[in-house]
């Protein structure tokens, strides 16, 4: 043990997990760097995780008629397998996908990775750390995540 590491279990221990929403994987398409300035904000590497529905959804843009959007989530979806868990996490009845990637955030203290906005006032309300573009310097920042 280092100085200074505590040898108890907490979630400062551990490695962060952070569940991606689509909105910020398709990110990768158009050059952000979303794995590495979310590792670099949390000085760490984290368990990048993708639940089934947020897939699906990702798969359903790779069947897309317009050849732009299905070039773009066939690369996302390549980068996902790679570097990803998919986690095969369901939406429950009357659920939205956004629900779900909140509810398991709240079961697995996740940080959640969205640029929707709607959803990032939802995680705020909770107390969910959440990780976001910042369009001035098309960087991805972490907020309420403490190590």
């Amino acid at each position: 043990m280092q100085a200074g590491e505590s040898s108890r279990t907490s979630t400062s221990s551990r490695r962060p997990i952070v569940v991606l929403d689509t909105n910020i994987l398709m990110l990768l398409a158009h050059g952000v760097r979303v794995f590495d300035d979310i590792s670099e904000a949390l000085e760490a590497k984290p368990r990048f995780v993708v639940i089934k529905p947020v897939y699906n959804e990702l798969r359903k843009l790779a069947n897309s008629s317009e050849a732009k959007t299905r070039r773009n989530a066939e690369f996302v979806l390549s980068v996902v397998e790679k570097l990803c868990e998919v986690v095969d996490y369901m939406a429950k009845n009357g659920e939205t996908v956004d629900d779900a990637i909140i509810r398991y955030a709240l079961e697995n203290n996740a940080i959640v990775a969205t640029n929707d906005r709607e959803l990032r006032r939802r995680l705020r309300s909770l107390n969910i750390p959440e990780a976001y573009l910042r369009e001035e310097s098309m960087r991805i920042h972490v907020e309420g995540y403490y190590k």
